[in-house]
């Protein structure tokens, strides 16, 4: 049997949870317990013990960073043979893509146009113009043909035209989550049930989830499948950093699904990130649920700041430079404006703004030279914005500027636009080393710092005296935000 790579040095409850033999294992992992190490240990020991077994071993996250990480430990610490097909490291939303392909390579399911294989993209948004309207468009399940339809919302909001959206299926394209909602439906059935369990059994020996407590219904469903497919299954994940309820995560089905399909519980305790007793003290105190106190401090003395949302780091101290721009006011003026804000976080930062490369795909910019092209006229409105231009010609520059590369129709002038190209201002007539980064708790998840500044609001301080209930996802995201800090949290 393979052993875990003797270069890492794994204490006495990792070795354990890497080695378990238990064919249903949860792994609680807290913050700086060597989660991603553990996950790509086990995906290493159960990929190279069984080599004359040719199923395949996989391992999967909710993100392509945190999926990444994992494939570079795996790359790192087993090589690339690790890795050698069917051994894979993927997204969920990939294994349920996959699903849903032998679905219809079975004839189980018929897809518009007979389809085989789909081209499944991120989002409708940034491929298909939007429209604002109250009706939008779906995939529904008719016996097994799928067919669009339409949902008709309580409220109007982005969506894309239902004979754009049809035209788009019957040509094999659709997005993860129209992938998702088949596959659900399609899980109603018993004779789907049977067919994926025995696909799972004929290809996959061993499945490796992380951060298990961000699994919306149709994931849980998933990995009630494989378990009951008889494939070895591990958990792992920390209730404590469910942060995706407006995904649809259900973190309080996770422990009755384990109960009720007989998993074991390996608990990781000793944490190697907080290297200072008050953040150590901190944690601790988070995590037993009793009182705390941040003490106040200034942008000056942390590496990073970090809030719930994007709109808060941009209220806050202008020394704070966000590394996205959210807001619902209007495709192309988010996407424009990324832009500019990209240029300012690689040159304080030397790194892209968040959203970088999907503002690029939301104006419609394919090549790839594009960006290379735009930055020397970006770089001038950046010039000018720094100085005293009027923000509407500053606005109007911006759009020519990108018209000489999308096709995408600026919008009218509206107020949110402006006030963006304000925050914008405020932060370049600041020296590039009095800026820190701001990001929310959902990106800043798995990430550490040395000095960590948390926007605190009233509601934040009180829950912090009270003592946080990980029952409640603000009180999570509050605990994420706190345990980031390898020496010192201050509230910013």
């Amino acid at each position: 049997m393979a052993t875990p790579d003797p270069r890492i040095d794994l204490s006495r409850e990792q070795l354990l949870a890497v080695g378990s033999p238990q064919a249903r294992l949860y792994v609680e992992a807290p913050p700086g317990s060597g989660k991603t190490t553990v996950s790509a240990q086990r995906f290493g020991l159960h990929r190279f013990a069984r080599t004359a077994d040719h199923r395949a071993v996989i391992a999967v996250s909710f993100t392509r960073s945190a999926t990444a990480e994992i494939r570079n430990r795996v790359l790192e610490h087993w090589g690339p043979t690790a890795l050698a097909w069917p051994h894979r490291i993927v997204t969920l939303d990939t294994l349920v893509h996959q699903l849903l392909n032998h679905l219809l390579r079975s004839e189980l399911l018929q897809w518009p146009g007979g389809h085989l294989e789909l081209r499944v993209l991120d989002s409708w948004q940034s491929h298909l113009p939007s429209i604002y309207a109250f009706n939008r468009p779906v995939l529904e399940l008719h016996g097994n043909r799928i067919a669009p339809g339409i949902v008709r919302e309580s409220r109007r909001g982005p969506t894309i035209e239902q004979e754009a959206f049809e035209t788009a299926v019957s040509e094999g394209t659709c997005t993860h989550e129209d992938v998702r909602s088949v596959l659900a439906a399609a899980l109603d059935s018993h004779t789907v049930r049977t067919e994926l369990a025995t696909f799972l059994t004929r290809s996959v020996r061993s499945l490796i989830i992380d951060e298990i407590f961000d699994a919306n219904l149709l994931d849980l469903q998933v990995v009630t499948l494989a378990a009951r497919a008889g494939l070895a299954v591990t958990l792992v994940g920390d209730p404590w950093q469910a942060l995706y309820g407006f995904r649809g995560a259900r973190p309080e089905q996770v422990p009755i699904l384990m109960d009720h399909e007989g998993f074991t519980r390996q608990s990781l305790h000793a944490s190697f990130r907080f290297t200072d007793e008050p953040q150590r003290l901190l944690t601790r105190r988070l995590r037993r649920k009793e009182p705390a106190v941040v003490d106040d401090g200034d942008v000056s003395q942390v590496n990073v700041v970090l809030a719930r949302k994007w709109d808060a780091l941009w209220d806050t101290d202008p020394r704070v430079l966000p590394l996205a721009i959210r807001s619902p006011s209007g495709q192309f003026q988010e996407a424009a404006t990324t832009l500019l804000l990209s240029l300012m976080t690689d040159r304080a930062f030397g790194i892209g703004a968040v959203f970088a490369n999907d503002a690029l795909t939301a104006l419609g910019i394919t090549d790839s030279q594009a960006i290379t092209r735009l930055q020397p006229r970006l770089q001038t409105i950046l010039d000018s914005l720094a100085g005293d231009e009027d923000l509407d010609a500053v606005r109007n520059a911006l759009n020519t500027t990108i018209a000489t590369e999308s096709s995408r129709k600026a919008p009218k002038r509206d107020r949110t636009h402006i006030a963006r190209l304000e925050n914008l201002r405020a932060r370049l007539r600041l020296p590039d080393d009095q800026l820190v980064p701001g990001l929310t708790c959902h990106q800043a998840k798995g990430r550490e710092w040395d000095r960590v500044g948390v926007h605190l609001e009233e509601p934040d301080r009180e829950a912090l005296r009270a003592g946080l209930d990980h029952t409640r996802e603000t009180h999570r995201m509050l605990y994420v935000a706190l345990t980031r800090a390898r020496l010192l949290s201050l509230a910013v």
